[in-house]
């Protein structure tokens, strides 16, 4: 055996730094691996999910409440998964009635936007757009342009800030639910001019739709 080892040192001397390169690999490889094997053995390694897949989760989960009534059959608060439109909300109340001002609902109410938490939502009836208490904006088409422009012929079709419900002033060009609600919120106004005082309006937003207002 002693002549056996004694044939290799020619060997090793002449690859002195390539064994000792390959001997310390060895022995850092084979000490990573009892390592791994008795951490295995000992606490379990906990499970780390990645924070899209949680983020995709949560969302999933949301829910939100709304309030639906007017000319529905079953008008109640009803909770949805998120993200839900306005039509989820119509036919979960059991679809529009008789009564309802279907036409009204067709041009006004986008059945395809999506709702929020705690969102009010009202479907006219024929006697409310009747006897004026919803109002809609006239359109006119003009062929001269690609798109559809709104344009008030007289001082009856302006929409009253004090009066208009938000479904209404939802419509008006630049004001969403946010805004709206703004609007509904803060009467009485003595002016349209008001809206920018009390800042309830930026005058940006105010400038798109002073001529289509009035406070009477």
């Amino acid at each position: 055996m002693q002549g056996f080892i004694e044939s290799f040192k020619p060997f090793i001397m002449r690859y002195k730094s390539e064994v000792l390169l390959v001997g310390s690999a060895f022995l850092i490889r084979s000490i990573s691996l009892v390592l791994f094997f008795q951490q295995k053995g000992g606490e379990q390694v906990p499970l780390v999910v990645p924070e899209k897949q949680e983020t995709r989760t949560n969302v999933s989960k949301q829910t939100i409440t709304v309030d639906i009534s007017g000319a529905v059959k079953h008008p109640f608060v009803y909770t949805f998964h998120f993200p839900a439109r306005i039509i989820d909300a119509i036919q979960k109340a059991g679809g529009l009635t008789e009564e309802a001002d279907e036409a009204f609902v067709k041009r006004s109410v986008n059945y395809a936007r999506i709702i929020n938490d705690q969102e009010k939502i009202y479907i006219p009836f024929l006697s409310d757009t009747a006897n004026g208490y919803l109002m809609e904006n006239k359109r006119v088409i003009d062929y001269t342009q690609p798109n559809i422009s709104s344009q008030q012929t007289t001082d009856n079709a302006l929409i009253n800030i004090n009066a208009a419900s938000i479904i209404e002033l939802d419509q008006l060009p630049g004001i969403g639910k946010v805004q709206s609600e703004a609007i509904f919120n803060n009467r009485p106004y003595t002016s349209i001019e008001d809206l920018v005082k009390n800042s309830v309006l930026k005058q940006s937003v105010y400038d798109k739709i002073k001529s289509l207002i009035s406070v009477y």
